[in-house]
C-alpha cells in the first residue's frame, strides 16, 4: 500500500509499451529490477516463434557455428572404423537419418551464410540426428564393437548439441 503520494503516482501512472515512438527525457527511463547475476526480471512479449526465428545473429555466432559443424564432425568421421559389413544393406530408417541431416545440415550452413537465428535451430536438430545416429550405430549393425571411437564420436555429436544450444541462448 502507497503511504505517500510520490509512490501513490508512481503505482498509478501508466507503463510506457514497445511500440510508442516517443521520445524520452532523461529522467523518464525507470530503472528495471534485476535478479541474480545482473538479468532482468522484467520480460516483455517475446513476439511469435517464427519471427524470432528470422531475427539475425552476429557474425561471430556464425562463424562458430560452422566451424565447429566442421571441427567436430571432421573428428567424428575420422575416428570412426570400416564398418563390418561394408556390403550390408542398411534399414530405411537408417538412410531416412540420414536424409534428414543431410537436409537439416545444407539448411544450417545456408542459415549461417546468410546470419539468421534459425540456422541455430537447424544446427540443434541436425546435432540431434547426429547423436541418434551415434547410438544407433551399433543397433544397426554398421559396426557391432563399441570402443573408444564411439565414445569420441558421441562427444562430438554432443559437443555440437551444446554449441548449438548456446548459440540460440546467446545470439
Amino acid at each position: 500500500m502507497a503511504t505517500t503520494t510520490e509512490h501513490l503516482d508512481e503505482l498509478t501512472r501508466p507503463e510506457l509499451e514497445r511500440h510508442d515512438r516517443e521520445i524520452l527525457e532523461v529522467g523518464d527511463a525507470r530503472p528495471q529490477p534485476t535478479g541474480t547475476f545482473g538479468r532482468s526480471v522484467v520480460s516483455g512479449p517475446r513476439g511469435p516463434f517464427g519471427a524470432r526465428l528470422l531475427q539475425p545473429i552476429p557474425a561471430r555466432w556464425a562463424a562458430i557455428g560452422a566451424t565447429a559443424w566442421v571441427v567436430l564432425l571432421t573428428i567424428g568421421i575420422a575416428v570412426e572404423p570400416a564398418a563390418d559389413n561394408p556390403n550390408a544393406v542398411d534399414p530405411w530408417y537408417v538412410s531416412a537419418l540420414g536424409t534428414m541431416l543431410l537436409v537439416a545440415m545444407v539448411s544450417m550452413l545456408a542459415g549461417f551464410w546468410l546470419r539468421r537465428r534459425w540456422s541455430l535451430a537447424a544446427s540443434l536438430v541436425a546435432s540431434g540426428i547426429l547423436v541418434l545416429s551415434t547410438v544407433m550405430c551399433p543397433v544397426s549393425g554398421h559396426h557391432t564393437n563399441v570402443g573408444a571411437w564411439w565414445v569420441v564420436q558421441l562427444c562430438c555429436a554432443l559437443g555440437l548439441v551444446a554449441t548449438s544450444t548456446l548459440g540460440l541462448r546467446r545470439a
